[in-house]
């Protein structure tokens, strides 16, 4: 992976070929456009096509879909965007219509089976419903009305009072129940027949799907239209000429010339300068592809940095592998991202992000295996498994070793790449220098644990710490010493940049969280396996119920947990400690101008 190099063109032509240029240019879609003016509104600005756009939301959700049609036949787009809307209305109309049906079947059903008799045989008297609580009977029992009690459960008591009008609302401590005009096989026929209406519009729904394809194309229609409308109002013109600029991939080159060589127009291409900022375009494959998608969420590299990409992809597998500590639930998580392939290879960043996520499967439970827990059970040491898992969770100074270990080699290529980066100018040193202090500081840390020879702890770690604090302090300012005063600034700034030695340190200890959280999943996942043995063992019967609710809801809390701990540290590793010391600026993303309608 990496930034795709770019070129600068400006296109002049005339004025009354400008439409026919952009349209071309919007056709050939490799030109991140610069507004040279502000874009005004006219009369050739379209308004957003939001009623389409409703009605393609509205069928791609649909969970069954027929076959895309190709064309529309006798339809028009409106017509068929008028067909969709009309059954979203109905769908709404019917789903709530089911829904207010089953909660009054849900309100009759304690009363049971009754019709109202006519007035002129009820002498006039009405019938009026209460649920009343037991506890609240005294108030039932208190009132002057002729009531009766139909119903009770071991909750409440179902109470109709007799009376010609509306009894007082403060006769009882609870609101009247409207049961309303209809029995309830009659409500229940009235709700059969409204599922059967929701299906027909549903089954409507699903052969609309059909004219998916259709709309998508309208929707770009219209919004390829409104892109060259923004656009032709932000270039430059007047009534003869018009001049237009912007960015271009330097491998497009020649189908821009191509392109232009036949329209009477002129162009010149020329390499940015270093007052420019273009727009990064960054060229990723799909195999590990998914570190920069990931990455781009949070940040754009800067055009003249380096795409970290990769980097990420590694890293973040890593972080994330060391945090999940389970091979059973890295398991569970390649098969979530299995089943639910379809939708992720429906673009090419999914695609990207699906070949991460089976990575991120993969090495974690390979660190699952090394460390021997599936779902916090530990094989027996004479078995296959067993014999594999070689590294102990719970050695605490092993572990923390290993985490400062990756932390310091994660900031060292980040400082390394910075270097390079900026090899061309003095300050390259400076980020060389930080490498070299880090790298001595993880010697002189290693041989006082024990894991280096002593030699590093007296001689190579305070000595290769040493030199990178003096390139840090002499390379952190570009600064020219042309005076007394330049030169105590010069020695200021080194200082200060030797200084953040204590937010170097502060950043090696923050990837300790790698064991920590993996240390606590697994913890965690131990803690659920043995109240549930405690459960299973407290009783024959109902042990087995309890163990295994405890065991289900305690592991699918607990993956939760460490996916989202693993997802969200293992990120701010690479997005903060990692950028903080790799990259010094941010750039904006490449916008093709190009169609969207096939």
């Amino acid at each position: 992976m990496s930034i795709k190099a770019l070129k600068k063109i400006t296109l002049y032509g005339l004025a009354s070929e400008k439409d026919a240029l952009l349209r071309g240019l919007q056709s050939l879609g490799c030109m991140h456009l610069i507004p040279l003016t502000e874009a005004q509104s006219g009369e050739g600005e379209l308004t957003e096509p939001q009623s389409a756009k409703d009605a393609l939301n509205w069928l791609t959700s649909c969970p069954t879909k027929r076959r895309e049609a190709k064309a529309a036949g006798d339809f028009t787009a409106d017509s068929i965007v008028a067909s969709v809307l009309e059954n979203k209305i109905q769908h709404r109309h019917a789903s709530d219509e089911r829904d207010a049906l089953v909660k009054r079947i849900k309100e009759v059903r304690p009363w049971g089976e009754f019709s109202f008799p006519y007035l002129s045989d009820m002498a006039n008297i009405r019938l009026w419903f209460y649920v009343v609580p037991q506890k609240d009977m005294e108030a039932v029992n208190a009132l002057e009305l002729p009531c009766e009690v139909v119903h009770r459960d071991n909750k409440d008591c179902y109470v109709v009072i007799l009376s010609e009008e509306e009894p007082d609302t403060e006769i009882l401590p609870v609101k009247r129940s409207h049961v309303g005009e209809h029995s309830l096989s009659e409500l229940e026929e009235m709700l059969e027949a409204a599922e059967m209406r929701l299906e027909d519009v549903q089954g409507e729904r699903e052969s609309l799907t059909r004219w998916i394809y259709i709309i998508g194309q309208a929707v770009a229609r219209f919004e390829d239209e409104k892109v060259l409308a923004d656009v032709s109002n932000s270039v430059l013109d007047d009534d003869q000429f018009f001049l237009l600029s912007g960015w271009m991939p330097t491998d497009r080159e020649e189908d821009v010339r191509d392109f232009i060589d036949a329209q009477p127009a002129a162009v010149t291409i020329e390499e940015p300068t270093e007052d420019d900022v273009p727009p990064t375009l960054l060229e990723s494959a799909e195999s590990t592809g998914g570190g920069s998608e990931a990455f781009s969420f949070f940040q754009v590299p800067g055009y003249r940095a380096w795409d970290p990409g990769n980097m990420v992809f590694y890293s973040f597998a890593l972080f994330f592998a060391m945090i999940m500590s389970d091979a059973a639930y890295c398991a569970i998580f390649a098969g979530i991202i299995f089943m639910n392939r379809s939708k992720l290879n429906s673009s090419t960043g999914g695609i990207r992000l699906r070949n991460m996520g089976y990575f991120m499967s993969l090495l974690g439970v390979i660190w699952g295996v090394l460390i021997g827990s599936y779902f916090g059970v530990s094989p027996d040491e004479i078995s296959l498994l067993g014999k594999i898992a070689f590294i102990d969770l719970n050695d605490y100074g092993a572990m923390m070793s290993l985490s400062i270990v990756i932390g310091v080699a994660h900031l060292v290529i980040a400082n390394s790449m910075s270097a390079w980066v900026n090899r061309h100018r003095s300050t390259a040193l400076a980020p060389l220098g930080w490498a070299v202090l880090m790298a001595g500081g993880l010697g002189l840390y290693l041989a006082k644990s024990d894991y280096l020879p002593v030699v590093f702890a007296d001689t190579a770690g305070p000595a290769l710490m040493i030199l990178g604090a003096a390139m840090i302090f002499l390379f952190t300012s570009e600064r020219k010493i042309t005076s007394i005063t330049n030169l105590l600034l010069r020695i200021l700034d080194g200082l200060k940049g030797v200084y953040n030695v204590t937010s170097a340190f502060g950043d090696v200890l923050s990837y300790m969280r790698l064991f920590a959280l993996g240390l606590s999943g697994a913890s965690l996942a131990m803690t659920f396996n043995n109240l549930a043995a405690d459960a299973l063992n407290s009783s024959p019967v109902t042990g087995v119920l309890f163990a295994g609710l405890i065991l289900l809801l305690g592991h699918v809390l607990n993956f939760a947990l460490c996916i989202m701990s693993g997802v969200v540290h293992g990120m701010r590793l690479n997005v903060i400690e990692f950028v903080n010391w790799g990259m010094s600026d941010e750039g904006y993303p490449f916008k093709a101008f190009r169609k969207q309608e096939d």
